[in-house]
């Protein structure tokens, strides 16, 4: 299989918090996972902002900017995560039992069983615009404000964007004018800020209607409305908010029926797109682990439908009961009552078996991403058994193979720990068995 051509359980489309998010819960639970940003760099319209914020738990006065770049970092080293940067969706169809199939903008094919469409938001416009230029949105104001030189601001809207961005730009010397159709909509915090603005930097027409026509040309802009005639300014913003950025999802369900029956072909929706949450870093990251928990369901179904398909339409010789093992795996873990024990980390010995159902005696393909990966099942256990202080091999056990009931395909678990170094004479060991035999 060539870089240009991936087979993945799962396509993610979108890296922003919520894609990021889904992808990293997916590969956390055994899923290989394709993530595909249109941009050049995960998190992009995160990066792009370098606002000090106090939303994010544990991150006070941390820029968004700073925040992308921790979350980019996480992603680039999480094993099981294909990253394509620069691409988006351009062909998609899908066939049972094969499911999606994707042609990316770039010429990637890219295979999966299931889909996260995680968009996100695109900034609503203003029909009545045209020239040269293009007003700014959001994204692109804050991204350039503090190099834009003084002059007559015209900003468009009326929601936290729009007065936020009315202040700051009246603190940096602009003359602004702040243009809403409605009663101002931002945060109370933010329209007391209003008051502080010289009565000559800040010009405020509320509940007015929206002008006519938006010129532009390369010396400015020309503005045209019934209140208030031909008017001229240096720079434009229209503010109205975001959309959510439906494309993708069209091109899906042009591919496989309405948008309302995706869920039953494998796609799911996550972050901003989904509405289902006030649009934030932290709702969308949460909404990203929602969605994840949602695709790990469905697959697992869709695993029983194929295997209870395939018992019927092969013969008995041609399948069996597979088993995944591992045997005498040694390393130093934190486990005990004794003083000891506390102090330092104790050798044991794991062993642990996956009970993984009735399986085709040949794999469909020879590919690593369709079964499961025992280098995962092995950094499992050691993470689950060095991750805190555990009083007992009990409790170790049942840990452990809690974990381990939770990758795809996995009907059953048993794992024996063994502490080597307890006594002198012998060692105890704790056998414990979950799931189905």
């Amino acid at each position: 299989m060539t870089d240009l051509a991936w087979q993945v359980d799962v396509a993610v489309i979108g890296a922003g918090p919520a894609g990021c998010s889904a992808a990293l819960w997916l590969s956390e639970m055994g899923f290989s996972v394709a993530l595909v940003e249109k941009a050049g760099r995960l998190l992009a319209r995160l990066d792009d902002l370098q606002l000090p914020q106090n939303w994010v738990l544990g991150a006070p006065a941390t820029s968004t900017a700073d925040l992308a770049r921790q979350y980019a970092a996480h992603i680039e080293m999480q094993p099981g995560i294909r990253i394509a940067l620069g691409e988006t969706v351009a062909e998609a169809w899908r066939s049972r039992p094969d499911g999606w199939r994707f042609v990316t903008t770039t010429g990637r094919t890219i295979k999966a069983g299931a889909v996260i469409v995680a968009t996100g938001l695109q900034a609503r416009t203003f029909g009545a615009s045209s020239g040269s230029i293009a007003p700014f949105d959001a994204q692109q104001l804050v991204r350039q404000r503090a190099g834009l030189p003084v002059g007559r601001f015209l900003l468009l809207g009326g929601g936290d964007n729009a007065v936020e961005n009315a202040v700051y730009l009246a603190r940096a010397g602009h003359a602004v004018t702040l243009w809403s159709r409605d009663r101002l909509r931002a945060q109370s915090y933010l329209i007391r800020q209003l008051d502080s603005l010289p009565l000559a930097r800040l010009c405020l027409r509320i509940a007015q209607p929206m002008p006519e026509r938006l010129v532009s040309d390369m010396t400015g802009w020309q503005v045209e409305s019934v209140a208030y005639g031909a008017e001229s300014f240096d720079h434009v913003a229209v503010l109205f908010g975001n959309a959510p950025d439906r494309r993708v999802l069209r091109l899906l369900a042009g591919a496989d029926g309405a948008v309302e029956a995706l869920p039953q072909a494998g796609v799911f929706v996550a972050g901003d797109l989904s509405g289902r949450w006030h649009p934030c870093i932290s709702t969308a990251i949460a909404d990203g682990v929602e969605t994840a928990k949602q695709v790990q369901r469905w697959l697992q179904h869709e695993l029983q439908h194929d295997r209870a398909r395939l018992g019927s339409a092969i013969s008995a010789p041609a399948s069996g009961q597979q088993t995944l093992s591992l045997t005498g795996l040694r390393f130093a873990a934190n486990v005990g009552i004794l003083a000891h024990e506390r102090d330092a980390p104790q050798p044991i010995e794991v062993d642990a078996e996956l009970n993984l159902g009735p399986q085709p005696l040949a794999p469909r393909d020879d590919d690593i991403t369709h079964v499961l990966d025992y280098r995962k099942v092995r950094q499992i256990i050691i993470d689950e058994c060095t991750a805190r202080h555990v009083n007992l091999l009990e409790s170790l056990a049942g840990k452990v193979c809690a974990r381990l009931l939770q990758l795809p395909g996995v009907q059953g678990v048993r794992v024996k720990i063994v502490k080597l170094e307890i006594f002198d004479d012998c060692a105890v060991a704790i056998r414990l068995a979950a799931g189905n035999w």
